[in-house]
């Protein structure tokens, strides 16, 4: 294929890649707990780590989006003043059983069951440091340290952890998280403090994702007139080689 055409085409697969991960990022703009991702490219089996390398040396270069990392930075916290929404202030995240082990959520929209078991919106039980968490009938506080109160009686204690390496967690949903490479839990750090009464929303910065957006879009506009113009040169130079091979 013309070297030309190659680099262009290479770079509408990358930035249809990226366009899928921004979209992503928008649809849950208001999912809560929800963390964005941020698609990173390779070039000729080279991580692209430096932010001075310009947009068209990546794609002349013959790029592609080898996958996405999750950014894990906090959401904004609101306030709810709901009893069974708790969300995290501080490195962390609560625990809920699975389907094939434990995932992992900073989404905090937790509910009690017929059975009177703490669930998540997914129906999952949330676990406690003795396992998941039961609650019988009464009023309900959750204070700092994550210990769950029920008519003043201490029921469970949420367990809330922490990973040394983020890296090692993919994403199941839109919320949670299951670690991959055998990576162990860590008790979040002292630091880390429950917040009863308060959700975390997404992190997702629409305005910052749009104007991401807009840029991919332009760059897309433009390598689809540049395969355009190098079609029309093309097929200009074949028309003259079959030309000079007739004449």
């Amino acid at each position: 294929m013309d070297s030309g055409l190659y680099s262009a085409y290479s770079g509408l697969r990358v930035n249809a890649d990226i366009l899928d991960v921004l979209s992503n990022n928008l649809a849950n703009v208001n999912t809560t707990g929800f963390k964005s991702d941020q698609a990173f490219l390779r070039i000729y089996n080279h991580a692209v780590s430096d932010s001075s390398i310009s947009m068209d040396r990546v794609l002349n270069d013959s790029s592609f989006v080898e996958g996405s990392a999750v950014n894990f930075f906090a959401g904004p916290m609101k306030q709810t003043g709901r009893d069974l929404d708790v969300a995290l202030e501080g490195r962390g995240f609560f625990v809920v059983q699975g389907p094939t082990g434990s995932f992992f959520t900073r989404n905090g929209s937790f509910q009690v069951s017929g059975a009177g078991r703490l669930i998540n919106s997914d129906g999952f039980a949330v676990l406690g440091r003795n396992g998941p968490i039961q609650l019988p009938e009464g009023k309900i506080t959750v204070s700092k340290d994550g210990a769950i109160q029920v008519g003043g009686s201490v029921v469970d204690t949420l367990q809330v952890v922490d990973f040394a390496n983020g890296s090692a967690m993919e994403k199941v949903g839109n919320s949670m998280f299951r670690v991959r490479n055998g990576q162990n839990t860590q008790p979040a750090s002292k630091d880390t403090t429950v917040v009863q009464g308060s959700l975390e929303q997404s992190n997702v910065n629409p305005i910052r994702e749009m104007m991401l957006v807009i840029n991919v879009r332009r760059e897309v506009e433009g390598l689809q007139e540049a395969i355009d113009t190098r079609m029309i040169t093309v097929d200009d130079r074949s028309i003259n080689q079959v030309g000079r091979v007739v004449g």
